[in-house]
Order: structure tokens, then C-alpha cells, then sequence
């Protein structure tokens, strides 16, 4: 009898038999939102049979009205035990389906909450600043009633949370809550609550960086919502959270590799002008300071050829200039506005090029040179 029953028929017929045996006692039973409470019911019978009864058979049926009570909660456990354990092995598969669609994920969380893990209702919004926007809505297919109006409410509209204080405490405080029957329209935002007609919900934020970018409410239009229910929705917040991370992560590194390909691109111009334009070598000065330690004056028009000065830098032929005259490496660094160790450098390269080992053979020869040239 008890597994052909409904809780809410056990319900009317436990108040009926206590009404029977007991008479309208005044509180004899504890309404709720204005359904009866089994738990009260229960209550009031034990009491009774504690206080002691007028009769043996009176204390029998009493009893007998407790253990019915008693297995319908017992076979509510067992139902709310199996349905949360089928949720648990789903919501793997769910996170999954969440990971893979991260492009759609208003839309894939929604579905995924009403198919999947049996919720009656659920929503996405996206949270602005003060504003929030519902942008997905799920309906469970075997949900009756006639939800066209609130699905054609989720329009993406701006809503300010000023007009719905519990959303607004949820983005302040990024903590999920709960809404009861009693609570529905406590706090909440009218127009979505009036076409929705929930036996209360839960909403949940989705936290990027210590802030709450957006929310999923879900509820199951008649039946309340547990701690187990929070859980779950949470481990999909959780999910949405760190998909989004990776999506914006994402977009990030591909707008850094395309600056990147960018630059090389420039680069890559840059050179290919630079291999193309032509290179022309200045001539060799000549001018000779009277001190070597003094800097050399600008100006004259003598030029002076040494044998495989061609193959000499720009550079080069600067400090072959100053060596030939007798010009010492500190002179030399002082005059071209360089390191004593690459003047160094440059004089060991021009003694392999022009094929000598000293100081005084480049003098000799640029000397010899001269000495032609003025003849």
C-alpha cells in the first residue's frame, strides 16, 4: 500500500485516521507553505502515544500510522538516494560534453542540467558589471505546462541587479544560495519568477578570477532542492569556471602569436631589402695628424691605395688610417669612440688581410704607398 501511494495522499490519510482517533485537537498538525508535513504528523502520534491512549486499540492503530509514516520516509530516502547516485555517474559524462563545447557552454550546461541530470528548469546568465543577462534556458522534455513565454524571455537583456537582490548578494559574495517555496518571491526578480512558477531553486555563481562572471539557476518546478543539489551545480559552475579560464587563455596566446608572426613578417621584409640594396665602400683617408695622441683634422681630398685594402670594412679602413700613422689602440679608441678591445679586434683582422705582422710593417706600407702616389 505504502509503494502505491503517494507521500501527499499518506499525508491526507494520516491526518484523516489522527482526526479519527484523536479529534480536532488544536495543533494537532504543523502546515507548511500550506501542504501538510509528514515529519509533523509523525510527531503528534508518538507524542500521543507516549502520553498514553484511551485505548489498546487505539495505541496499536497509532502505531501502525507511525511505521507507515516511517517507510514512506524510508522509501523517499531510497528514491532521493538512487536519483542523486544516477546524477553522480552523469555528471562525469556531463563535464565532459561541457569541456568539448566550451564554445556553447550557456547552451551545452542548460540542456545537459534538464536531460541528463533531471533538473526541471535551468539558466545561464552572464553577469556585467551591475548588470545581469539571461542567455540559455532548458525545459525538461517531460515538464508539463506551457514555459514558451519564459523561454522567449531569455532574450539576453541587461538586467540590473538592483532589481534582484538575491543575485545581486550572489555576485557580491560568490556563494550559491537557495530559495525555498515559502522564499520565491522574496528578493527575487518578479517577471522571470511569474513565468517560471518554481517550488523554489538554487542559483550558483561561476567565479573567474575572484569574480562572479555569470550564474545558473535550476529547480524542480514541484519537488525542494537538497545540499546534494548545490553540489552538483557547483561542480558544474566549477567546470564553466575553468573553461572559460582556458578559452580566454587561448584567445590570448593566439593574439600574442599573431603580433608575433607580424613582427617576423616585418623582419623578414626588412632583411630581404637590406640583402638587395647595393654596398659601396668609402674611400681610403689619407690625412695624418702631426701628433698621434691628437685627433685628425676633417677635410682634405688625398687618397691613398694600399694592395688588398679592398677587401678592408668601413670600420677597418678608419682604424688602418690611424694605425698608419703611428697612432697607438688607446688613440685609436679615443678618436672612433670605441673599446681598447675592439680596436684589438680590428687591427689583428687588417694584418690578415693585408698580410702583415707589425705595427711598423702597415706604417711601411702605407708609407711606400704614399710615397708613389705623391711621386
Amino acid at each position: 500500500m505504502v509503494n502505491s501511494t503517494s507521500s501527499f495522499e499518506l499525508a491526507d490519510q494520516a491526518v484523516a485516521e489522527l482526526q479519527e482517533l484523536l479529534g480536532n485537537e488544536p495543533g494537532l498538525i504543523r502546515p507548511v507553505s500550506g501542504e501538510l508535513d509528514p515529519a509533523a504528523i509523525r510527531a503528534c502520534a508518538l507524542r500521543k502515544l507516549r502520553e498514553g491512549t484511551d485505548s489498546p486499540e487505539q495505541a496499536v492503530r497509532l502505531a501502525e500510522l507511525v511505521m507507515r509514516l516511517d517507510a514512506d520516509r524510508q522509501n523517499d530516502i531510497s528514491r532521493r538516494l538512487r536519483m542523486h547516485t544516477e546524477q553522480f555517474e552523469k555528471l562525469q559524462r556531463v563535464v565532459r560534453s561541457i569541456d568539448a563545447g566550451s564554445d556553447r557552454i550557456a547552451q551545452t550546461v542548460t540542456q545537459e542540467l534538464c536531460t541528463n541530470l533531471g533538473y526541471a528548469k535551468a539558466m545561464f546568465s552572464v553577469v556585467r558589471g551591475s548588470t545581469w543577462s539571461p542567455i540559455a534556458l532548458a525545459v525538461h522534455p517531460e515538464l508539463t505546462g506551457d514555459f514558451r513565454p519564459l523561454l522567449e524571455a531569455i532574450d539576453g537583456r541587461e538586467i540590473s541587479l538592483r532589481e534582484a537582490p538575491r543575485e545581486a548578494e550572489l555576485v557580491r559574495r560568490r556563494r550559491p544560495y537557495a530559495v525555498d517555496a515559502a522564499d520565491t518571491y522574496r528578493h527575487t526578480y518578479r517577471p522571470l519568477i511569474d513565468l517560471s512558477r518554481p517550488a523554489g531553486y538554487i542559483a550558483v555563481p561561476v567565479v573567474v578570477d575572484s569574480r562572479a562572471v555569470a550564474m545558473i539557476h535550476v529547480d524542480r518546478q514541484s519537488d525542494g532542492l537538497s545540499d546534494t543539489d548545490v553540489h552538483i551545480v557547483g561542480a558544474l559552475a566549477a567546470v564553466c569556471a575553468s573553461s572559460k579560464e582556458r578559452a580566454d587563455l587561448r584567445r590570448q596566446i593566439c593574439a600574442r602569436n599573431e603580433h608575433i608572426d607580424t613582427e617576423i613578417r616585418r623582419l623578414t621584409k626588412a632583411l630581404q631589402h637590406l640583402e638587395q640594396a647595393p654596398v659601396t665602400m668609402p674611400e681610403l683617408d689619407t690625412r695624418e695628424p702631426s701628433n698621434p695622441e691628437e685627433p685628425i683634422p676633417d677635410g682634405g681630398s688625398r687618397a691613398t691605395v694600399i694592395p688588398r685594402a679592398q677587401s678592408l670594412t668601413a670600420r677597418e679602413h678608419e682604424v688602418l688610417t690611424l694605425l698608419a700613422t703611428g697612432a697607438t689602440n688607446a688613440a685609436i679608441s679615443r678618436r672612433l669612440c670605441i673599446s681598447d678591445g675592439t680596436v684589438k679586434s680590428h687591427v689583428q683582422r687588417i694584418f690578415k688581410k693585408l698580410g702583415v705582422s707589425t705595427r711598423a710593417e702597415v706604417a711601411a706600407l702605407y708609407a711606400n704607398t704614399k710615397t708613389v702616389t705623391d711621386g
